[in-house]
């Protein structure tokens, strides 16, 4: 840099530092005598000095808004997301779990029912196969004494059609829900004693008979392997047993088929 140009800056600098001195002089002296010129030149400084640092403000904050709505969004999205994925969990889920109660009866082939000989099969009795798709539970805990067919009653001696199984257990032995269902009757009569019928999916219905105390009511939603009643040997029976029946569109069938595969309750 030449002479010259030095010479020019630090005249200009000069300059610049006097007119300084001289403002702040006069702005000094304003002040010492209380002059409404120096209040006019601070509010107007203060005033520009605030409307630049609330500009700054609004920008920073309107900035800091704009990031927490984003984020919001996202965070609605990501629930959506969430929701949506554990309601199609759930469906798959259900989809396996609720497994309705079917039966698919075989080719064809309450109480006892009067033939005339041991080859007759009463018109509401079926000695067809069947297969379900759901085990059944046991409903009670004992030993088969009568199975199900032909036979001589007991106490009439007349050769019947004996339309379920007697399981004999000894007094207030608990009887099972054999399915989930509902009650559907609960009675008493002189030849079964005291029963219930319980309605299934599939139009199955399970009966039991002979009971010493029934502890469910008509209309009672219950699962399977609740205790619906106890072992007993009301109505017309020879000792303490369960009269089991299976039947499928009101037509009994053999419940040993079902038992084969049964599960205990407890």
């Amino acid at each position: 840099m030449d002479k010259k140009k030095k010479d020019y800056l630090s005249y200009t600098l000069l300059f610049q530092f006097a007119v300084c001195i001289v403002l702040f002089g006069i702005l000094f002296g304003l002040k010492s005598i209380n002059s409404d010129i120096y209040t006019s030149v601070k509010n107007e400084y203060y005033g520009n000095l605030s409307n630049n640092f609330d500009f700054m403000t609004d920008d920073t904050t309107k900035a800091e808004e704009e990031s927490k709505v984003k984020s919001n969004k996202q965070e609605t999205v990501d629930s959506i997301e969430n929701v949506n994925s554990n309601k199609n969990t759930k469906k798959n889920t259900d989809k396996v779990e609720s497994k309705s109660l079917s039966v698919k009866i075989g080719d064809e082939g309450d109480n006892d029912y009067k033939v005339e000989s041991i080859d007759e099969v009463p018109a509401n009795v079926s000695v067809n196969s069947y297969t379900l798709n759901q085990n059944m539970v046991v409903p009670v805990n004992g030993t088969v004494t009568s199975p199900f067919g032909v036979r001589n009653h007991p106490i009439s001696n007349e050769l019947s059609f004996h339309s379920g199984i007697d399981i004999a257990a000894p007094l207030n032995t608990p009887i099972y829900a054999a399915f989930s269902g509902e009650v559907k009757e609960v009675k008493y009569d002189e030849w079964n004693g005291n029963y219930l019928k319980l309605m299934h999916e599939g139009e199955i219905t399970t009966v039991y008979c002979h009971c010493e105390k029934i502890i469910v009511d008509e209309g009672e939603k219950i699962t399977a392997g609740d205790v619906v009643g106890y072992v007993g040997s009301t109505g017309s029976s020879t000792g303490p047993h369960l009269h089991f029946e299976f039947r499928v569109n009101n037509i009994s069938y053999d419940p040993q088929t079902a038992l084969d595969e049964a599960v205990n309750a407890v």
